[in-house]
């Protein structure tokens, strides 16, 4: 099982890497650098430290095709993950934050912890470790597979 810090790590390796929208990230290439989109690097980052595929489709696809969307990161928060509260989360390194798509765009961000996100942010910011406080989240997410300490 990947830990918070190795998930954490692994993220920070690519700030101030370029975020696209819609960007398709191959989950299985170790050595990928972007573009970004933010439901792909999240999901990236898990695939990279723990082999497991969350918050995308098809299911149980190709590591390299499928596609990450913050509607999936939902659906499988409330199926395969567990759902947490926001403040939870943001205190909790290695948990994510979930501003799920509806009403707007949806985004997903990974917690540092003390209410700091690392996270493919904008095309204006690209991956960026940045603040979760001041900002729309809908819940909080535990990965299956990322050990983390509530």
């Amino acid at each position: 099982m990947a830990t918070a810090v190795q998930l954490l790590s692994l993220a920070r390796k690519h700030i101030g890497e370029a975020y696209v929208l819609g960007a398709l990230a191959p989950k299985g290439n170790p050595q990928w650098v972007g573009p970004w989109d933010c439901a792909e690097f999240a999901s990236w980052c898990v695939y990279q430290a723990s082999g497991q595929i969350f918050g995308c489709r098809p299911r149980g696809g190709n590591p390299d095709t499928v596609d990450a969307y913050t509607g999936y990161w939902a659906e499988d928060a409330t199926t395969t993950g567990r759902e947490v509260a926001v403040g939870l989360a943001a205190a909790t390194p290695g948990a994510f934050l979930l501003r799920r798509p509806g009403c707007g765009i949806g985004h997903v961000a990974i917690s540092a912890g003390n209410g700091k996100t690392i996270e493919a942010h904008s095309s204006k910011r690209g991956v960026i470790e940045g603040g979760a406080a001041g900002r729309r989240w809908d819940t909080g997410v535990l990965v299956p597979g990322i050990q983390v300490e509530l």
